[in-house]
């Protein structure tokens, strides 16, 4: 069962979404939501009703083990990666060969469209469950995260490799026809999008710190070394942007037991400081969804939080 709930934590929908979920994503509009299981992608909305359901090779094939959904900012498509699967249709299923035109990126930077095999990034008509389209995404997922971009244009995915890694991507349709572009850098992971699109934070895989880019160029803008904010024995978990202004980060020890909450200045990644909770809180991983507050659980339930100076 999944509650939604506004801002003051009130509840405001639920919806049973039945079966096994690995995945899911609500509608901009709270009307509906798409859930990835182990072998199909259905939209649910809140009287439980099942309102269409795309079959998909299950997870857990060879070394692909999950995969995540996300509609697109109007809410008219859904994009959502799924394992290698052949279409039981003679439908146009946009795996096309290296003849497909690509969004272009930067001079300084070598993005194109990824190789033709592993996993697939679907793009689905969210009203009918038609397969728009689907692109190879040349890796397989231990896991990944689906963000919309303010623009309604791109989509962004950052692919967990496990041990191999992350990779970065990002989706548009054009005329019809979806369009991917990575790099194929496996040392960073795509983090959050700033809520006006312009920028988006990245996370190193190694030691090479908290990095901010230009989203039209995808270039470098800012740079926050991890011997500037980390102990020694901890690497950076999860980042969201706060509001505008503000990106806070997570961080946690070798060992798993020990989390801190740390703010920095969103436009050039001065420090700001950590975040002090209450005795007796427990500063689980946050969510936040670009108000100006965050969200825990523990065992006390919910918490919101606001930063004051």
């Amino acid at each position: 069962m999944l509650k939604l709930l506004d801002s003051e934590f009130a509840p405001v929908r639920q919806y049973d979404l039945g079966g096994q979920v690995s995945s899911l994503a609500v509608s901009p509009d709270g009307a509906r939501v798409v859930v990835g299981g182990k072998d199909d992608i259905r939209l649910v909305d809140e009287h439980g009703d099942v309102l269409w359901s795309v079959r998909h090779a299950p997870w857990g094939t060879g070394y692909s083990y999950s995969g995540s959904c996300e509609f697109s900012a109007d809410g008219q498509t859904v994009w959502a990666t799924v394992p290698e699967t052949e279409l039981d249709s003679d439908e146009e299923d946009g795996l096309w060969g290296d003849d497909q035109e690509v969004e272009t990126a930067a001079p300084s930077g070598s993005w194109s469209a990824p190789e033709g095999w592993g996993d697939q990034w679907w793009v689905i008509d969210a009203t009918t469950g038609k397969i728009i389209g689907r692109r190879w995404l040349g890796c397989e997922a231990t896991g990944s995260v689906t963000l919309r971009h303010a623009d309604g244009v791109h989509m962004g995915l950052n692919v967990g490799e496990g041990q191999d890694g992350s990779r970065i991507y990002w989706g548009s349709v054009n005329d019809g026809s979806p369009q991917v572009v990575t790099n194929g850098d496996v040392s960073r992971a795509l983090a959050d999008l700033h809520p006006d699109g312009a920028t988006y934070v990245t996370l190193p895989r190694d030691s090479d710190g908290l990095m901010l880019h230009d989203f039209s160029s995808r270039s470098v803008i800012a740079h926050r070394p991890n011997s500037d904010f980390l102990e020694s024995d901890e690497w950076p978990l999860h980042a969201q942007y706060l509001d505008r202004e503000t990106i806070l980060l997570e961080t946690v020890d070798r060992k798993w037991k020990t989390a801190r909450h740390l703010a920095f200045d969103a436009l050039r990644l001065e420090y700001l400081g950590e975040v002090v909770y209450p005795t007796g809180i427990d500063s689980s991983t946050f969510h936040s969804v670009h108000a100006g507050t965050w969200a825990t659980n523990d065992a006390g339930g919910l918490c919101q939080w606001r930063l004051t100076v």
